[in-house]
């Protein structure tokens, strides 16, 4: 199997992409959180001072020829997109990186057949999502075992650290579910609430719902959960079309909807309209340009926790680290900031010159992003 090209100068990401991302990055790293940095994970996991700030990879580049690859295997092409470009603008601050990603749509099978590929290509580090979970352990594992540094990130399929990867960068799904939870207790109140994710077994949506679950019990009594287990979609807007539709007619009108894919919500919002009923709150992350245009539109009440297409970047930091048994500085968990809170008065643009698809919580600015999603 080929791994995509892209090199770190190659089309993606061009100069000027670099110099924004290395400005834009330095300011908007994410603050720690609770259970957050040095001592939080990765090479980061040692009592050592790191050498860095959050964001700066100079300590960092290699001073020999480094092959580094991002693995993305299913869902949210949009997203994986963005968040390629960040890894690209990142690896090429460091003259000595070659960064290539792959961007699978060909199953778990796929996804392992990457990343044994990149191994035996010589890549030196390795940043995976790791979609399709357990699956995916024992060739993380095997790549270890080889001596390459493996760092998982948004989803590392309960990966152990030292045994199945290097290090693991997840966001806060404690802080994303507490503050979703808690703003459904002000804001909504009572009512019904369904959480919509990925594919079925996704685990990054399965640990983002759990969270939220607990969170719900605990802070918002008088949110009812229907169903009370998430419900699959893909990350997909036409499925959550038909799969918001499908919960309408079954259990009546919602009172909130939550997912960890806003972008899709779209589908979600186009069903409500359908339907003809009560437009419910949307609390989400990963959003997009199509639905703050939506919101604004429909004038839907809305908590947006994003930033995530950022999160490939600090995890090539720590990769990069931890080759050199340095500890990184970067926060983990990884937080994420909140985008939007209509109830709070802080909505973004909806800027109709910009692709529907595109992610403005991303670090990179409008006219890269325009390049990235071709126009």
């Amino acid at each position: 199997m080929r791994i995509l090209a892209s090199s770190s100068r190659a089309r993606i990401v061009t100069a000027s992409l670099v110099a924004a991302a290395a400005v834009v990055l330095a300011a908007c790293s994410p603050a720690p959180g609770p259970g957050s940095g040095a001592a939080a994970g990765g090479a980061s996991g040692t009592n050592a001072v790191a050498d860095s700030a959050p964001g700066d990879i100079t300590p960092y580049c290699p001073s020999e020829p480094t092959k580094v690859v991002f693995v993305k295997s299913a869902g949210g092409q949009v997203w994986a997109a963005i968040a390629n470009a960040e890894f690209q603008a990142e690896a090429a601050k460091c003259p000595n990186i070659q960064a290539s990603w792959y961007n699978g749509t060909s199953g778990v099978q796929g996804a392992i057949a990457a990343t044994n590929s990149a191994v035996a290509q010589g890549a030196k580090a390795l940043v995976v999502i790791a979609d399709f979970g357990a699956a995916q352990l024992p060739s993380l594992r095997k790549a270890v075992q080889s001596g390459v540094t493996v760092v998982t990130t948004v989803s590392d399929g309960g990966a152990q650290k030292g045994t199945d990867v290097s290090d693991s960068l997840l966001w806060d799904v404690n802080a994303i579910g507490e503050n979703q939870a808690k703003w459904l207790n002000e804001h909504v109140k009572t009512g019904k609430v369904a959480f919509l994710g990925g594919q079925p077994g996704a685990p990054s949506t399965e640990t983002t719902f759990t969270a939220f679950k607990t969170a719900l019990t605990k802070y918002a009594p008088g949110i009812q959960l229907v169903p009370d287990t998430w419900v699959p979609t893909n990350w997909d807007s036409a499925q959550k079309r038909r799969a918001v539709a499908g919960l309408l007619a079954q259990n009546g009108e919602y009172a909130a909807f939550v997912s960890d894919y806003g972008a899709s919500d779209i589908g979600a919002a186009q069903a409500i309209l359908d339907a003809k009923a009560k437009m419910p709150a949307f609390l989400n992350i990963g959003s997009s340009q199509g639905f703050v245009c939506t919101v604004k539109q429909n004038n839907i009440q809305w908590l947006g926790q994003d930033g995530s297409t950022r999160m490939t970047a600090s995890a090539l930091r720590i990769a990069l680290a931890d080759m050199q048994d340095k500890p990184s500085a970067e926060p983990n968990p990884y937080v994420l900031y909140t985008y939007a809170d209509t109830a709070a008065g802080k909505m973004p643009d909806c800027d109709p010159s910009v692709s529907p698809d595109a992610d403005l919580s991303s670090s990179l600015s409008v006219a890269d992003l325009k390049k990235v999603l071709g126009g």
